[in-house]
């Protein structure tokens, strides 16, 4: 959650926010301060995604032992992923258009997109992506490891395939395949997080939570192994010139320089293999590692949503953009501020019953 602030104060308060898809080569950063700021919030989707699917495990296995039906497990995840949807449009994207308003026409232009190039009226980001990945394997939840496995792989490699070159970066493509499997902008639909690849992360994820239930000791014995030999397979796959859209351009950055929208097979390798490393240490290093920031966690769609409008308010400010010394200088008193609401909403969801609506948050 940490991480991810620092990409959104990027876009809101410096007005720096590349865009690696699929449709154009790896951004250019102008300086190695900028590559690594955007670099180490790609670990942050890769995570949630992650963390998501081993808490639905978790959830569900608890709420088994506890009596529950596995209707009334599956029927949790699939509102709860709903709530997200309807969060992502109304809630969430709104935040967003401050950022957008605020700038200076003076400033150069976003990114490109692939698709049209029309005004956007409604957005699909990460928080859509999470909420069909939650209804997917909310109706899976109880499917055996296998299942979870095959589908698992079948998602990445169904995006690799379907995903297309370059030469349709202007292509139009259909909702549901923008929706799917290829990110970018039919008509007034903008689409940064295709579901389908996006799956993946959140069935290793399913598969993660039962290995925990099965084996408490996991994540201290053998999560930064099994995220070694992921880092190592991404080495591997890059250096072949395997496992991405695009060539890795000369140059340490450019062999990091992956593609996010939609999340190549190399980017989810070493994002997640990084993952389990962080994961396996602060399991094992837990109350020196992570302190008070860990109740970021225990808020997470809380404190996502009042950040943005906290960014989304201090941008009016920084209409030009700022350097990144100031950018982070914000976003460290950002977290501070937003510190004891997210306490108070930590305490006050706890008190509340296992299927209340203020649980979501």
């Amino acid at each position: 959650m940490v991480l991810m602030a620092i990409d959104h104060a990027s876009f809101f308060i410096a007005r720096v926010h590349p865009s690696e898809n699929w449709a154009f080569g790896p951004p250019y950063y102008a300086s190695t301060t900028a590559f690594v700021t955007r670099w180490i919030t790609h670990l942050c989707a890769p995570g949630f995604f992650l963390l998501m699917g081993a808490g639905m495990a978790l959830f569900a296995a608890s709420r088994r032992q506890a009596g529950w039906s596995d209707g009334r497990i599956t029927r949790v995840f699939v509102t709860r992923g709903l709530v997200l949807l309807v969060i992502q449009h109304f809630v969430e994207n709104p935040a967003w258009l401050l950022g957008i308003l605020s700038a200076s026409p003076d400033l150069p232009p976003l990114a490109p997109l692939p698709g049209d190039a029309s005004d956007v009226y409604a957005a699909f980001a990460v928080i859509t992506a999470l909420g069909f990945a939650m209804i997917v394997w909310g109706l899976l939840v109880h499917a055996l490891d296998a299942v979870v496995i095959a589908i698992s792989v079948l998602a990445i490699a169904s995006s690799m395939l379907v995903t297309p070159g370059p030469e349709h970066a202007k292509d139009a493509y259909s909702l549901p395949m923008r929706l799917l499997f290829i990110p970018g902008q039919s008509s007034f639909v903008e689409v940064a997080y295709a579901v389908v690849p996006w799956l993946t992360p959140a069935g290793l994820g399913v598969l993660l939570g039962r290995i925990v239930r099965r084996e408490p000791g996991f994540l201290v014995r053998r999560a930064a192994i099994a995220g070694a030999l992921l880092i190592a397979a991404f080495i591997v796959l890059r250096a072949a010139g395997l496992g991405d859209y695009h060539a890795a351009p000369p140059g340490f950055i450019g062999f990091l320089s992956l593609t996010k929208y939609p999340p190549s097979l190399d980017f989810l390798a070493v994002t997640l293999g990084i993952d389990l490393v962080l994961l396996g240490a602060l399991a094992r290093w837990q109350r020196v590692l992570t302190g008070p920031v860990q109740v970021f966690g225990q808020a997470p769609l809380f404190f996502y949503l009042v950040h943005l409008y906290v960014f989304g308010a201090l941008s009016w400010l920084f209409r030009h953009g700022t350097s990144f010394g100031v950018m982070y200088a914000v976003w460290l008193g950002a977290l501070v501020a937003i510190y004891p609401a997210c306490v108070w909403y930590a305490r006050f969801k706890s008190g509340k019953p296992i299927e209340s609506v203020w649980r979501l948050l």
